[in-house]
This record gives structure tokens, sequence and C-alpha cells, in this order.
């Protein structure tokens, strides 16, 4: 029984490569996958179209791959990736008068990130991918979340928190709710979006954090 669950749950995920060549290979299924899914919803791109796309044999994108929801779940781990980077892309301090600032700042940055890879989008924002997808999801923003306190500490010196996970996680929350409608509405994220975006969660960390504070 150990053993089925094992497997089920193996074949729920990416193989990871075991060479560099493997790796090479692996990265092309991958790209090959991105360009599909620039024109094509996720639905729609099969392993089938991937191994033709990459000019590669089913059995290659099988052997990474078993299911066409893992193809996109790769994927979708290389944008989380992606957009985790975003952090440490530098800051112009002097630009920065106060929390939410940054706050805006990362939105915007997160928001060209996505319009920029229109499969990110998709993948993230269209409901693809199941129960596994949503995993990752969790897994990438509690990782984001965990740090953030510590990154806004860095540049101004935040107030004493009893829950500061909390909060970020409800703004992660509804930050992802806003950009959701626009997504479904227009197929990318718009600068009216990106206000509702950022409007909604520094109203919602208002609650919590003072109107100003002083820079670290």
């Amino acid at each position: 029984m150990t053993s089925q669950v094992k497997l089920r749950s193996a074949a729920k995920r990416p193989r990871s490569p075991k060479s560099e060549r493997g790796l090479a290979r692996y990265e092309s299924l991958l790209d090959a996958t991105d360009r599909l899914l620039v024109d094509l919803d996720p639905d729609q791109v099969g392993l089938y179209q991937i191994a033709e796309e990459a000019g590669a044999s089913p059995s290659s994108v099988y052997h990474f791959f078993p299911t066409k929801e893992v193809a996109h779940l790769a994927l979708m781990r290389r944008y989380l990736e992606g957009l985790r980077n975003l952090d440490a892309m530098e800051v112009d301090i002097g630009q920065l008068e106060s929390w939410q600032d940054l706050m805006k700042l990362d939105q915007i940055r997160a928001r060209d990130y996505y319009n920029s890879h229109p499969p990110a989008l998709k993948l993230l924002f269209g409901g693809y991918g199941g129960v596994e997808a949503r995993k990752l999801d969790e897994r990438y923003s509690e990782e984001i979340v965990s740090s953030m306190y510590g990154r806004y500490n860095g540049i101004f010196h935040m107030p004493q928190m009893e829950n500061e996970a909390l909060m970020f996680t409800i703004c992660f929350a509804i930050l992802d709710a806003v950009w959701a409608v626009s997504f479904r509405r227009f197929g990318e994220i718009t600068s009216d979006f990106l206000r509702e975006g950022q409007a909604a969660c520094i109203a919602y960390c208002r609650h919590y954090l003072p109107e100003r504070t002083p820079s670290a």
C-alpha cells in the first residue's frame, strides 16, 4: 500500500533531471511548454504538443512529466522562482518615503513580471493545475510572507507585531483576488487593477501599521 501511495505521489510531480544532458532536455521541454502557452490555454497543451514543439519524442516528455498537468506545474515552479527573485532586485531607498511606497514598488514589479510572461498569468490566475498547483502556490506564498517583515524592517523601522505573517498572508490573498479579476476580464493586470490592488492592500495594512515609519 505504501509503495502504491508513493507511486501516485511521484506521478503528480516532475521528475528531476540527473545529469547535465537531462537538465538541458528538461529546460528545453519547459521552454517549449512556455512558448505554447503564450497563445494556447493550459488545457489545450498536452504532452504530444510539447514533444512536437520541442522536437523531442513523446517518451522523452513523459520521462519528466507523466501528465500535462505535471508539465504545467514544472513551468509554474520556474515562474514562482522568477517572482521570488524580484525581492533581490535593487531598491533605491532614497525614492521611498514610507512602507506604502515599498509595497507599491513591489506590486509594480510583480505586475510587470506577470504581464511580460502571459503563461504565468494563465497558470497562476487561470485556475489550472488542481490541488498540486494550489499547494505549490501556497508554499511560495508562505516563503515570501516569512521574509517580508524582515525586508520591510531592513528599510524602515517597523513596529513590533504579534502576527505579522498573518497580516502579510491576508494582504497577499487580497492582491491575488484583485489581480484574478483583472486577468479574467482583460487577460492581463491592467494599470487600473494595479492601483486597485495597491489601494486595497495598503488600506488593510493600515489597520496594523502606522502611517509613517522612520527609515532604518
